[in-house]
């Protein structure tokens, strides 16, 4: 009987020795799996913050491009309006040529005979054709043709020019 009972001793120590073994695997591989869950979720939580981090650069990207656009849109529409201005202004100028032409000549009194020579000159006027100066770009070759027409410029101020004030920057020398 004893043999029994030490050989039932034996079984029950065994018995919760595998118990004990299998409640520690248990836990073990509970933990395991609230590890894994755990890492799990904070990959889920960066995987998010990436993906908001990305979303985000490409919201500020996109709002960037669409400024670069807008800003180079309104930089060729400028563009365009003062190339229009420009031929505009050539245009109302040419029609007052004639005009400054006779202006000019009523006001000259040629001291001599001048066939064939020529001078030219750079006006410069004000917003309402009013001479600022004359700069002789070429020159006749005799100094009292060059003086007098310089003087008949003066003389005519102000100047036919056109009306329009945007036109003044492209016809402020001519």
């Amino acid at each position: 009987k004893a043999a029994e009972k030490k050989k039932a001793a034996e079984k029950k120590k065994k018995k919760e020795a595998l118990k004990k073994k299998k409640a520690a695997e248990t836990k073990k591989k509970a933990e395991a799996e609230k590890k894994r869950k755990a890492a799990e979720k904070k990959k889920a939580a960066d995987k998010k913050k990436k993906d908001e981090a990305l979303k985000k650069k490409k919201a500020k990207a996109e709002k960037k491009r669409k400024a670069a656009e807008k800003k180079a849109r309104e930089a060729a529409e400028t563009e365009a309006q003062l190339e229009r201005d420009e031929r505009e202004a050539v245009s109302a100028f040419g029609a007052l040529a004639w005009a400054i032409q006779q202006q000019v000549s009523s006001n000259w009194s040629e001291p001599g005979d001048f066939s064939g020579m020529s001078v030219s000159f750079l006006v410069k006027v004000d917003r309402d054709g009013n001479v600022i100066s004359v700069t002789i770009t070429k020159k006749s070759g005799d100094a009292r043709l060059d003086e007098s027409a310089e003087n008949a410029i003066f003389k005519a101020s102000p100047l036919p020019f056109p009306t329009e004030p945007r036109y003044y920057e492209y016809l402020k020398e001519f």
